[in-house]
């Protein structure tokens, strides 16, 4: 159980919780759909450029393996 925990690693998780707690945040401010919108598409932004890192991470160390 501990391994599929570690298995997205820990910026996987962070990254989910910081997500849901600014989510839920947001719902409990009543903040306008807008804004709420538009937080969510930095958020998606943030998250291709860290899945581009993460891929190009991954290359790296398959070729010095």
């Amino acid at each position: 159980m501990i391994k599929e925990i570690y298995k997205y690693g820990i910026g996987f998780w962070i990254g989910a919780g910081v997500l849901s707690l600014v989510n839920m945040a947001l719902n409990l401010k009543h903040a306008t759909q807008n804004s709420i919108l538009t937080y969510n598409y930095s958020i998606i932004g943030v998250s291709i450029f860290g899945l581009i890192l993460n891929i190009i991470l991954l290359k790296k160390t398959k070729r010095k393996r």
